[in-house]
């Protein structure tokens, strides 16, 4: 821990390092120097009225607080919200002016100019004399229309530099309000104004990742008293870890551990625990640019991989379970050397059966990330082995039947399908594996698969890998699976003959 602060900010160190946050003041009778004020102070504790008692049971105080906290929230970050509302104004506008969208220009032209004008006027000392002089040019130029856009793009591209100089600024003051809060309300509010802005504005996140608002918020995390604010501080913390900029300030100040520390400990709320997920989820997603790994996820896998599959087991939320899946496929992906824990602990098994549990109710992102980690698991000869202990191939056979509908994207079974026949062929190399595929009608599927697109959503990379495993089941069952199919031409040939005879992909004439 001491390590850990040492790579801290001086003065966040020097400002957290007595202080609990939030600083909560409060006043005792025994402070009171008259003794008839500290007797009645006394008394009042002990003295209400059985109607105003009633009328109080009657309130609810999560709610009020909420309110309060939505309400000041609204009014902290109202500046924000206006400067980015008016700078899409403006963009719009411009973008309908190049795109020639507009039959009358010069009514345009004069409308963005007034915006312009009015954007840099509401901020002080941002309407420079050059700004100005060029407005005049534009307003009263009778070029032709190419040399008016030329000028408007130059307008543009200082109103650009301004507009990023007061988000700066208006980003500064959100965060220095949150690194010095004045009560617990002030706190929640804050946090939940800069997550509320940050999810719907992608723009500002690089804006507080420069203001280090990560280490901010991983002391916060660290220092606070509450379960419910640190369940804030852990969302805004996955709100801000997306992308590559963002997962290295969390990693370089050990977010890792804090994540770990909150899922290991027993007492840890399930609200508070699942944020922590979600944030664990985040900063490990495969789809975060220069996102290839995270410093310290190997010294922690061990823990991870515990308390995710332990949590995993014990959760009847299906939202909290698929959080947990999808944590626990992307560790199986980064670092190669937590598979020995899963192993260890048996997690592929645990997701099946909460899978098997949730029956036709399971999510198809929840079968999607179980395939994951699945495929994943089936890469080693143990994994594979314990797969078809625990009935896996039944369970990805299913995964490939399933079709979309109004509720489910295409796309997201096409996904599905990739992922379970990826699994599927890998498992097909093991012996008892490829009985139960023959067993469970398998061999009619893949075929099916493979001679109608329609089949596989048009997915050669569906098509490969159910090609890989009819051709590891005849290797380790014998090419008798195959007789009822008429199908030789699946197994015979080399797998690029195969491939280019049922391939989607449109041919080419020279």
């Amino acid at each position: 821990m001491c390590q850990r602060r040492e790579k801290l900010p001086l003065r966040l160190f020097l400002r957290y390092q007595h202080d609990r946050v939030p600083p909560i003041p409060t006043i005792d009778s025994s402070d009171v120097d008259n003794a008839a004020v500290e007797k009645w102070m006394k008394e009042a504790r002990q003295t209400y009225e059985q109607e105003c008692m009633t009328t109080l049971q009657c309130k609810s105080i999560a709610a009020e607080l909420n309110q309060k906290v939505a309400h000041l929230a609204t009014s902290f970050t109202a500046s924000i919200r206006a400067v980015i509302s008016h700078s899409r104004c403006i963009e719009m506008e411009y973008q309908n002016l190049n795109n020639g969208e507009v039959k009358h220009l010069k009514p345009q032209v004069q409308s963005l100019i007034g915006n312009v004008v009015d954007f840099l006027k509401t901020r002080t000392s941002r309407l420079t004399p050059q700004v100005v002089s060029l407005c005049d040019a534009i307003r009263t130029s009778r070029a032709d229309e190419s040399s008016i856009l030329e000028l408007i793009s130059n307008l543009v591209a200082q109103w650009q530099n301004a507009r990023q100089e007061v988000l700066a600024e208006e980003v500064e003051q959100l965060v220095s309000k949150l690194e010095h809060p004045s009560s617990e309300l002030d706190l929640r509010a804050t946090v939940t104004g800069i997550t509320c802005v940050a999810l719907r504005n992608e723009e500002v996140v690089e804006l507080f990742t420069r203001s280090d608002i990560i280490p901010i918020l991983l002391i916060l995390c660290e220092k606070c008293e509450g379960s419910s604010l640190r369940t804030l501080v852990l969302r805004a913390l996955s709100t801000m870890c997306c992308n590559g900029s963002a997962v290295r300030q969390f990693e370089k100040f050990s977010g890792l551990q804090t994540v770990a520390d909150t899922l290991e400990e027993a007492s840890t709320p399930e609200p508070e625990r699942s944020e922590a997920i979600a944030l664990l989820a985040q900063v490990t997603a495969p789809w975060l640019d220069y996102n290839h790994s995270v410093k310290g996820l190997q010294q922690f896998s061990r823990k991870l991989v515990k308390s995710l599959t332990k949590f995993a087991g014990s959760t009847r939320c299906c939202q909290n379970l698929l959080l947990c899946a999808a944590a626990l496929a992307n560790l199986s992906t980064m670092d190669p050397k937590a598979m020995k824990h899963i192993l260890r602990h048996d997690t592929a098994s645990v997701l099946l059966a909460a899978v098997k549990a949730r029956g036709p109710l399971a999510s198809i992102y929840l079968l999607e990330q179980v395939a994951t980690l699945v495929a994943n698991v089936s890469a080693s000869e143990d994994g594979r082995r314990r797969l078809t202990e625990v009935g896996a191939v039944k369970v990805l056979l299913r995964f490939l039947v399933l079709r979309g509908s109004k509720f489910v994207s295409d796309e997201a079974v096409k996904r599905l399908q990739q992922k379970s026949i990826i699994a599927l062929s890998r498992l097909g190399g093991d012996g008892e594996a490829a009985k139960q595929i023959v067993e469970e009608k398998g061999i009619d599927l893949l075929v099916k698969m493979c001679r109608e697109k329609e089949e596989r959503y048009d997915s050669d990379a569906v098509l490969v890998a159910a090609l890989a495993t009819l051709r590891k089941i005849v290797g380790t069952c014998g090419s008798d699976v195959m007789s009822g199919q008429d199908a030789q031409e699946l197994v015979e040939p080399t797998l690029l003959d195969s491939f280019l005879a049922y391939s989607t992909q449109n041919e080419s004439y020279v």
